[in-house]
């Protein structure tokens, strides 16, 4: 029967003493775009016994001394390096004989190798080998990146949002437990590498940025982006409050999520770029127009509007320099809702971004039909109409890039065995003319010069941005508390970055010139710098 059935006889053995287990290979990793890693996989181990099998091995070798020493021998190295206790091992053993696969402890590297490479190991026991995940930059870049599971699998930001991709594939693999431990391996699967804008150098620097800024005026929360422009690749981005994402439960969820997109809140006066791009492209306004600001206070319907300073006459740059309320309001009203929906719409207010992240809200803009003209009045300045961090980046790329709606966007590239998969590619959409951008600049730069955004001046480079200080609304009403924000672009001939920066109940100061602006000319300087732009201030 050897002879004349060999090979069926050979394989029902090996199938005896073999177990089918579950393996995964190693996550995708994801690189900085200076192809430094974000993400790392560590190997972590699992003993399991094959109880089936050592029961076997006990028969066989019943009489054998030296094994039965060998046996002892390991049961002791079991309990000192790996704490399992050799009575509660052969109560496993026992209650559960026919059993070929039971996880008895997860074990730190250390143990592994001293309990794999000892001269006593017995061969009904084995070890899983699974990778897990950690995150070298940690909180610096914990928004972006997101975490995992501790079943592999992604929960947060880009870990969860290229899960499918990332995501190692679970095989079969048959392992043979015989006594010479000889196994039919495999090659482990593995997911897909993926390589992002973000510059962990900058995102650093704005993280720490970010909390000595919200330190200093204990604020509540905070955003900056950081985004070029052009392609809409995100350079950096980050939001307060902090977590770690290395260690994830110890946070609740309003420190884990992604506030730059997924919070919404009313811009305030930043939201007047889109007033005077709307007044220009349209053509209803030329830029020449002298608008009467009421002295500081005009009453609309049962409504009135505030203005900081009590201005009687301002051009229509200086409506926006100055960053006049009632200015704004009167120019929304003269364009009217129709004209005023249209750039909304424009702009992408009430959409979301298509960002390549998790949780993305689209803002709150109001049905056209609800609008009458107190709600257009306020949404000239900011107020009743909500949008998020990475929307206000967006508006003010659209002036940056000369006129182009881009996607704002992480991902580079995707690739496996050095072979790419995919890259990105962007679709601009024009959506302003030339010319209305280069007005809009120039007024933009004059807020910086000598409007309310002085504190945004960069000692090498010329900047351009808008300042904005916005009250928040809770329940229907607005409160005591302030965000303060400046959005902004430079160099301002051919600028390279936007930069977006809100804080949200500022104690001791409430403006945003006084508050975002000093930490948008910081970062800005910092990014143009390190990438060794060319200063402009003497042009």
């Amino acid at each position: 029967m050897q002879i004349l059935h060999h090979s069926y006889y050979k394989k029902l053995y090996i199938k005896s003493i073999s177990k089918t287990i579950t393996i995964s290979g190693y996550r995708g990793i994801i690189y900085d775009s200076k192809n430094r890693a974000l993400t790392v996989n560590y190997p972590s181990y699992t003993l399991f016994v094959d109880p089936w099998y050592f029961h076997k091995l006990n028969e066989l070798y019943k009489e054998d001394d030296i094994y039965q020493l060998k046996k002892k021998r390991f049961f002791d190295k079991l309990k000192k390096i790996a704490g399992i206790d050799k009575t509660q091992l052969k109560q496993i053993l026992e209650r559960h004989p026919k059993s070929r696969f039971i996880k008895l402890k997860r074990l730190t590297f250390n143990q592994y190798r001293e309990l794999s490479e000892s001269s006593s190991f017995i061969r009904a026991f084995g070890f899983i080998k699974r990778y897990r995940r950690f995150y070298p930059d940690g909180e610096f870049s914990a928004h972006i990146i997101g975490f995992c599971f501790k079943n592999g699998k992604g929960a947060e930001g880009l870990e969860n949002y290229y899960d499918q991709y990332l995501y190692a594939p679970t095989l079969k693999e048959s392992v043979a437990l015989d006594a010479f431990r000889k196994l039919n391996t495999i090659v482990l699967p593995h997911g897909s590498n993926i390589q992002i804008s973000i510059n962990e150098d900058i995102q650093d620097f704005v993280h720490k940025s970010l909390k000595e800024t919200i330190d200093k005026f204990e604020a509540e929360k905070g955003f900056v982006v950081v985004m070029d422009p052009y392609d809409g690749s995100i350079i950096a981005m980050d939001s307060y409050p902090f977590y770690d994402n290395n260690h994830y439960w110890k946070y609740p969820y309003k420190n884990i999520k992604n506030r730059t997109v997924s919070d919404v809140f009313e811009p305030g006066s930043v939201f007047k770029l889109l007033t005077m791009s709307a007044a220009l492209d349209s053509g209803i306004f030329k830029g020449n127009e002298i608008i009467y600001c009421e002295k500081g206070r005009w009453k609309i319907r049962n409504k009135i509007i505030h203005d900081v300073h009590r201005f009687k006459y301002l051009s229509f740059k200086n409506v926006f320099v100055f960053s006049s309320n009632i200015g704004s309001a009167k120019i929304a009203l003269k364009l009217g809702k129709k004209v005023f929906y249209k750039y909304l719409y424009k702009f992408g207010l009430g959409q979301k971004t298509g960002i390549d992240t998790i949780s993305e809200s689209k803002g709150i803009v109001k049905d056209i039909f609800n609008v009458g003209d107190v709600d257009l009045a306020n949404m000239a300045f900011g107020q009743g109409i909500s949008i998020t961090e990475i929307q206000l980046a967006r508006m003010y790329s659209i002036i940056a890039n000369g006129g182009y709606k881009v996607k704002p966007h992480f991902i580079k590239k995707m690739f496996s065995d050095n072979e790419t998969v995919f890259e990105f590619s962007q679709k601009a959409e024009r959506v302003l003319k030339p010319e209305t951008v280069q007005k809009v600049r120039r007024i933009l730069r004059d807020v910086v010069v000598y409007g309310t955004g002085k504190k945004a001046q960069l000692e090498d480079y010329r900047a351009a941005g808008k300042t904005g200080t916005a009250q928040i609304a809770k329940k229907g009403k607005y409160q005591k508390e302030y965000v303060a924000s400046f959005a902004g672009f430079a160099p301002f001939e051919r600028p390279r970055f936007v930069v977006v920066v809100s804080i949200f109940n500022p104690k001791g100061s409430i403006y945003g010139g006084e508050v975002a602006a000093p930490l948008f000319a910081r970062i800005m300087e910092f990014a143009l710098h390190y990438y060794g732009v060319k200063p402009d201030k003497n042009d």
